[in-house]
């Protein structure tokens, strides 16, 4: 079985009018952490579509669909209602216990270290590991083996814009 996830992991629960706004697939985690779901054409339509430009502070060695738009950076402010937030930009890519992730965590706003594992971004979080399990299943995103198939129509999106 996979787990093939892009997204955001932001402490608390989501802006409810910043979700509608930003057409947000939200799950709530453990933790109180909450999972923004998202993919590289998802960052890139929304940059676009709020004028935003540039790209974000990431270190070499991520895979080329690691979602490097900087509206991520004010989709997690919208998100948390903070000008300045504190997340973790996440991509899995597992299938038959075979595969790779990576992690980025942004404080107030900045990106603090290099490539990290979800565990390590995790910890970056506040989230202590409980019964015997690592963080990763303390928050229950193993609930969450896929990104929602309704971001696949960003592609399209994207195709239109000419992005």
């Amino acid at each position: 079985m996979g787990h093939n996830i892009v997204g955001l992991l932001l402490p608390g629960p989501c802006d409810r009018r910043a979700v509608t706004d930003w057409d947000v697939t939200e799950a709530p985690l453990g933790g109180g952490l909450s999972l923004a779901h998202l993919t590289h054409y998802y960052t890139a339509y929304w940059q676009a579509r709020r004028g935003e430009t540039g790209l974000l502070d990431l270190p070499a060695g991520l895979p080329p669909v690691f979602p490097r738009e900087r509206v991520v950076l004010r989709l997690a402010a919208a998100l948390t209602g903070t000008a300045e937030p504190t997340f973790a930009l996440v991509m899995t890519d597992y299938f038959g216990g075979a595969g790779d992730q990576w992690a980025c965590v942004f404080t107030a706003g900045q990106r603090t270290g290099g490539v990290r594992t979800v565990n390590d971004a995790l910890r970056a979080l506040g989230v202590q590991a409980t019964g015997g399990t690592d963080e990763f299943d303390t928050v229950g995103l193993g609930r969450h083996r896929h990104t929602p198939d309704r971001l696949d129509r960003y592609e399209d999106l994207c195709a239109e814009l000419g992005i």
